[in-house]
């Protein structure tokens, strides 16, 4: 199994290091760490439970994805919890600090900017530690690199509705598929994040 520490990552990696320069867009950033990890650190001790459980009764996949939709079936609940948290946290701090959804269009491009930025970010941040997780189930990297973006996507689809987005066309992000994330908006909106991630995994 891979080697890779979650905590180290988190908490004594000095290549951690911040990119956003604007103050409120790094401030809700900022309000977001703690529960980032609780999401990372969640997401690989239900993994973990379920694969050992798996072992314990000398079953073996038949192949890696059928591990981690299995495994992610098992921690749903815990997970979900987590995303909508982080969405309801992510949600609140930008209206608090970038303000509510603009009527006027100019207005609601440079604030869907912000948003681009913030979700750059947190892909800077984040989306290593995802692929280190699941490359420990996943040890085919093109799949795993896959569902790792879908899972980040997820979580940058659940701040969004928070903040009362509905449409992704005037977000700027580079790191960001407005296809994966419209298709992550719609599995968050309709419950049925199993089976965008199943997608992802087949």
């Amino acid at each position: 199994m891979d080697t890779f520490n979650l905590n180290y990552y988190l908490y004594n990696n000095p290549l951690l290091t911040e990119n956003i320069a604007d103050p409120k867009e790094k401030a809700v950033v900022d309000d977001l760490k703690d529960d980032m990890s609780n999401i990372l650190k969640g997401l690989e001790s239900s993994l973990d439970k379920a694969s050992k459980e798996s072992a314990s009764k000398g079953q073996q996949p038949t192949n890696e994805g059928a591990l981690l939709i299995a495994s992610i079936a098992v921690a749903l609940p815990a997970i979900l919890g987590l995303i909508s948290k982080i969405g309801k946290v992510a949600g609140a701090g930008i209206n608090k600090l970038l303000g509510k959804v603009p009527s006027e269009k100019n207005a609601y491009n440079e604030w869907m900017t912000k948003l681009g930025h913030i979700a750059d970010e947190l892909h800077h941040l984040y989306l290593k530690p995802i692929q280190g997780i699941v490359g420990k189930f996943v040890k085919d990297k093109v799949k795993a690199d896959k569902i790792s973006n879908g899972i980040f996507h997820l979580i940058v689809a659940s701040f969004l509705i928070a903040s009362g987005v509905g449409a992704v066309k005037a977000l700027q992000a580079k790191n960001v598929s407005l296809a994966t994330l419209e298709g992550a908006m719609a599995a968050v909106k309709a419950g049925e994040i199993k089976a965008f991630i199943t997608g992802l995994a087949s």
